[in-house]
């Protein structure tokens, strides 16, 4: 298949680029500069010069694709908006768009059914209509993950945290769009207690607002969340979080509480 993928050079674009290029797409990755360039090119994917926020740069090669992944994060106070900007211009039955989990906001048992809240949940709704499919990881956990470089969880640490390998999402990604499966994929191996994930770094909300502005308010969500269709299009987590230590391996991802 042609691919057309956006923020290839990001922490998981660049996971979604390895996982299509061993399957042996055609990758074609949105890049705005010629070190980003080179950089695709030694995954062994093409490189296509453009800007999220100038449509015109890539709406063409985007919908000549097959499947359009929408990976890219722009890192300004604007990303919501040049978000809408590509969403808007690219919209259809080939989009494979991210959103996350926090749409959710505090969920109990909640599928790929449950509707989120805000400017991303729009994008969400857009991108359903068109006929396309939405991924929303939950928190993504690997080598050099950003979630580790702020180690904390809020208050008690009691509410739940949804868990994935950064490669497992890059599979789940590959399923969604070899299969041509659309509508609402949930990306989530296992729920933990926040407490057991970083172990005695509790932090008040004030102090993690200081430390991590409004991302503070995502780490004090409680969400039990599955990912029903995910698992039903074939899609099988095998990373599992180190402090699950040796419990047997998690059906959480079909549908099972948090342990208390």
């Amino acid at each position: 298949m042609n691919i057309f993928l956006t923020g290839a050079t990001g922490y998981l674009g660049s996971a979604i680029a390895a996982s299509l290029v061993r399957a042996k797409h055609d990758v074609t990755a949105l890049v705005r500069s010629t070190t980003s360039a080179a950089r695709v090119e030694s995954y062994g994917i093409h490189a296509h010069r453009g800007d999220l926020r100038d449509p015109d740069s890539y709406r063409d090669a985007a919908l000549a694709a097959d499947a359009i992944v929408h990976a890219g994060v722009e890192g300004g106070e604007d990303r919501i908006d040049v978000d809408r900007i590509f969403v808007d211009a690219v919209a259809g039955p080939q989009l494979v768009y991210t959103s996350v989990l926090f749409v959710l906001g505090n969920v109990e048992s909640a599928d790929e059914s449950a509707i989120g809240s805000g400017p991303r949940a729009e994008h969400e709704r857009i991108v359903l209509d068109a006929g396309g499919a939405v991924i929303r990881p939950g928190m993504i956990w690997g080598d050099d993950a950003w979630l580790f470089a702020h180690p904390m969880y809020i208050g008690g640490g009691d509410n739940r945290w949804p868990l994935v390998h950064r490669d497992d999402v890059a599979e789940l990604y590959r399923l969604v769009v070899e299969s041509g499966s659309r509508g609402v994929f949930h990306a989530v191996a296992e729920v933990l207690r926040a407490r057991d994930v970083f172990p005695g770094k509790g932090a008040t909300l004030e102090d993690a607002r200081v430390q991590v502005g409004g991302f503070a308010d995502a780490l004090a969500l409680d969400q039990d969340v599955t990912a029903l269709r995910s698992v039903a299009i074939g899609w099988t987590p095998t990373q599992r979080y180190p402090s699950s230590g040796l419990r047997p391996p998690s059906p959480l991802c079909r549908g099972e509480k948090a342990t208390q």
